[in-house]
């Protein structure tokens, strides 16, 4: 009852400020970078377009397959999970992934809103299967002075689905593919007058792809989800406006483990037992904000709230293993100045209160009870353009202070030029960071917990970033980068949570976008990340990535292909497991008639390629990992109708 209150909470309690007031009122947008022109380092706003034409299902998969130094694995058809099966292990220019343990180092933002978790400090991947997407903003590189503790290999911000006009507009699908698969949504957005809303709800299920018998026993990667989304607005007076937005989800994932089939006997590996985990998890979060415009001077005041409870029990036992009750509070306060021609000077203060509590539910014992830490920031950012647009320069600081760890003084700075008109040169440097979790903290005991230590120092890296971006003619955009990171006080686990020593490493990408007409766009990427180090590998960062798509539109037909090639992907720092290379094709056709109603299908894994992205450790062996095979060829039916 519990998590059903959680998840009915989180979508009455709904909406964010973006309102118009009336046919002169400012509407705000929840951007964070609003003016991309002289904009001083790599960024890429996916469209709703973008997404809604992709074979993907999921959002981190659609990022995948547009920004080239982003990457994720996975292991199964729906569904990303967490804990030790969690698979989306995400890095953005090989950022992310600190030790043992999910990815920290990239925040998920919900119309300006941090889902992190606060107790393991990680996004939780399978929130990002929103259908209302309006634009998904992906800030590529450490974001230190806006965003703070965390903000490491970059920073993710989904913007919904608003109503411009008076009005409503309401959308529905429903889908069946292989394995059981379905995909349903239904989605309404409205607006009268000073008021705007929306809701949406969406149903995941699959039987899964991946089953194995141990011990005469049948366990499946069957995945269940429903999330949902309300949005109200209100515009307050012409200048003013109010809101509130929610999510809730809820999953149900089980693993049946990687494939683990002992190389001497032949025999399935029976230690596996200890890795066939069920899930069962409720999140929800809630933001409410107060924006003003004054042309020159505007800004927001939000609080948020982000919660949830984790539970998890053995499969092939039925017992219950783990349960956690995570929360996440902050009120911001962000005011822009624009005090003479070409200035803008961005301002800020934070607070924000985290942890939760643990239990080893199996032993009635608790990993930890009650723990929570506070983080209090101010910063400030300045932009000044020159002569017209031609240059800009921009810097900032933040001071931040944990309760725990003290204070420490984050900085970024950058310029960017724009010698002709289609041409811009960009440069940047900064020092992202992260305060250790709660989990490195506080939390100890048996797997899933670890030995924590209070000693550790916040970890740092420093990114050096020079690129360049060109136009040619109005259809096609070529985008290059180079950089430098320099890493220290990496987190780590040996016997228990330490620093790492400093290494450093190179990188670059390449992308290049067209748009012929409105029949037909393409776009291809390329990240090379120099993924081996003195002492050892960057876990789940592929040293070669490339990835490309085509959009082309004959009358009412649609048909979308995308592909993604990956080289050079390890599991571990020591290097003991390296991936398979792979190249996948998926598509996805539609075909829309009366104006309503659209078919489509999706295939996936078109070649019927054999792969894995994610492979485990299997106690005792050691030194043996076991991966999770991809699926097959499948694919996906169903019809959508807009009214």
């Amino acid at each position: 009852m519990k998590r059903l209150f959680i998840f009915i909470v989180a979508i009455v309690l709904s909406g964010t400020a973006s309102v118009q007031a009336d046919d002169e009122a400012v509407q705000l947008e929840d951007v964070i970078v609003s003016d991309t022109l002289l904009y001083p380092g790599a960024y890429q706003s996916i469209k709703g377009n973008t997404v809604k034409d992709s074979s993907n299902n999921d959002l981190i998969s659609v990022i995948k397959n547009q920004v080239p130094s982003f990457y994720s694995g996975s292991n199964r058809v729906l569904g990303y999970g967490i804990a030790r099966s969690g698979a989306a292990t995400m890095s953005m220019r090989g950022i992310g992934k600190s030790g043992w343990g999910p990815t920290t180092g990239i925040p998920i933002l919900y119309n300006g809103m941090d889902t992190t978790m606060g107790i393991m400090g990680h996004p939780v991947a399978d929130i990002m299967n929103m259908k209302n997407v309006d634009s998904i903003e992906v800030l590529i590189g450490p974001q230190p002075v806006l965003f703070g503790s965390g903000a490491m290999g970059g920073v993710i911000n989904v913007i919904t689905k608003r109503q411009k006009e008076d009005g409503y507009t309401t959308e529905i699908q429903g889908s069946y593919g292989t394995w059981n698969t379905t995909e349903d949504y239904l989605y309404h957005m409205g607006k009268f007058g000073k008021l705007d809303y929306s809701a949406g709800y969406q149903f995941q299920k699959t039987d899964g792809d991946w089953e194995q018998s141990i011990n005469g026993k049948t366990f499946t990667s069957e995945f269940m989800q429903q999330n949902g989304t309300v949005h109200v607005g209100y515009a307050l007076s012409h200048n003013w406006y109010a809101g509130v937005d929610s999510y809730g989800m809820k999953q149900n994932i089980h693993d049946p483990g990687p494939e683990g089939i002992d190389a001497l006997s032949g025999m399935p590996l029976t230690n596996q037992l200890n890795l066939l985990e069920e899930f069962d998890i409720t999140r929800g979060g809630v933001v409410l904000k107060l924006a003003h415009d004054y042309g020159n001077y505007s800004g927001t005041l939000q609080a948020e709230g982000n919660f949830g409870n984790h539970e998890s029990k053995q499969s092939n036992t039925g017992i219950d293993k783990f349960e956690s009750d995570d929360s996440s509070y902050a009120v911001r306060l962000k005011e822009i100045f624009k005090l003479w021609q070409g200035n803008t000077v961005t301002t800020g203060a934070e607070w924000r209160r985290y942890g939760g509590t643990s239990k080893d539910i199996e032993n009635d014992s608790y990993y930890m009870k009650d723990k929570f830490m506070n983080d209090t920031s101010i910063y400030v950012l300045m932009d000044q353009n020159f002569l017209k647009n031609i240059l800009s320069v921009n810097g900032g600081t933040r001071y931040s202070y944990n309760s725990e760890y003290g204070d420490y003084i984050a900085w970024q700075g950058g310029a960017a030029a724009r010698p002709f008109k289609k041409t811009k040169f960009y440069s940047s440097v900064a020092r992202g960071f992260k305060f250790p979790d709660i989990r490195q903290v506080y939390l100890k005991g048996m797997y899933p917990a670890i030995n924590p230590n209070p000693d550790l120092k916040p970890e740092t890296y420093t990114m050096a970033e020079i690129g360049m971006e060109q136009k040619l003619g109005d259809t096609m955009t070529i985008h290059m980068a180079g950089y430098r990171i320099w890493s220290d006080n990496m987190f780590v686990y040996t016997s228990q949570w330490e620093n790492a020593d400093e290494f450093s490493y190179n990188g670059g990408e390449a992308m290049i976008t067209i748009q012929a007409l409105k029949q037909l766009s393409f776009n291809a990427g390329y990240s090379y990340i120099d993924n081996k180090q003195d002492n050892g590998y960057l876990p789940y960062v592929p040293k070669h990535k490339a990835n490309g798509g085509i959009t082309l539109t004959i009358a009412d037909f649609t048909i979308h292909l995308d592909g993604e090639y990956v080289n050079g992907l390890y599991a571990d720092t020591e290097g003991l497991k390296e991936f398979d290379s792979y190249f996948i094709i998926n598509s996805k056709m539609s075909y829309t008639f009366l104006q309503k109603y659209t078919a489509f299908i999706s295939l996936y894994n078109i070649t019927d390629k054999e792969y894995s992205t994610f492979a485990v450790l299997v106690p005792p062996l050691g030194n043996s990992y076991c991966e999770y095979p991809m699926p097959d060829f499948h694919l996906l039916a169903g019809l959508q109708a807009t009214f």
